[in-house]
């Protein structure tokens, strides 16, 4: 059983190719991030054009990979179990768009951090890293949306969401046990977004004026899964 912590940079948000994959094997011992292989890098051709939103987050350039191996020649190799990252969906995503067929288990830090901070100004990656490593923030956030950046980020940010989980008598002491946490902190508790964020979906249900919401939301084509999961929930049980 292996465990990523994997990030990618991307040509955009609309059908995402691979500019750029990072990754570390970690695993989870006793509640705590255990590194066994430190962040790797590699650079792909992603074979399309690279928006200007994602040069200006990840400072690739079209020229800076035409010579690089293609999108399509990265492997996730099949001992992986767990792929933990921040928005692990939408890498996952741009994995499959290079023809990765094997799905581990995902494991989404930003649904953690959003269940258990959920009033917290931000989620963001670095953001986060700012809320629980301010000093060491400062010091290289410069180098944020650097796939290999992001996955040292996200490895701090991790040990510290699990910290905080364990104070709330959430008990992670393994991989498993984070997957089974995770996988309960992405249905969502509060809104993350719009004119409510932050505040508790159980309290919007029971006024008529945000349980209007809650039913003007569960008809947009591009609401999460989950967040529809608990608006379902929520208004059922007022």
């Amino acid at each position: 059983m292996t465990t990523y912590i994997l990030d990618t940079e991307t040509t955009g948000l609309i059908d995402p190719h691979m500019t750029e994959a990072a990754y570390s094997i970690v695993d989870i011992i006793n509640g705590k991030v255990t590194v066994l292989q430190a962040p790797r890098a590699k650079r792909f051709n992603p074979l399309k054009e690279i928006s200007l939103g994602s040069m200006a987050i990840s400072h690739i350039c079209d020229e800076d990979v035409a010579d690089e191996p293609p999108h399509t020649d990265f492997r996730l190799p099949s001992s992986v179990e767990y792929l933990i990252g921040h928005n692990i969906d939408f890498d996952m995503v741009v994995l499959k768009n290079a023809g990765v067929t094997h799905t581990p288990n995902r494991i989404c830090t930003n649904a953690m951090a959003n269940y258990l901070i959920p009033t917290l100004e931000s989620h963001k990656l670095v953001s986060l890293l700012y809320h629980f490593h301010r000093d060491i923030a400062r010091a290289e956030a410069k180098n944020a949306h650097a796939a290999i950046a992001d996955i040292y980020f996200t490895e701090l940010v991790l040990g510290s969401l699990i910290d905080l989980a364990n104070i709330q008598g959430h008990e992670i002491s393994d991989v498993e046990s984070l997957y089974e946490f995770s996988q309960m902190a992405r249905i969502p508790t509060h809104l993350s977004f719009g004119k409510h964020k932050g505040e508790a979906i159980a309290d919007l249900a029971a006024n008529s004026e945000g349980a209007g919401y809650i039913k003007w939301l569960l008809k947009q084509d591009s609401v999460d899964p989950y967040l529809a999961q608990a608006c379902q929930q929520v208004l059922k049980s007022v």
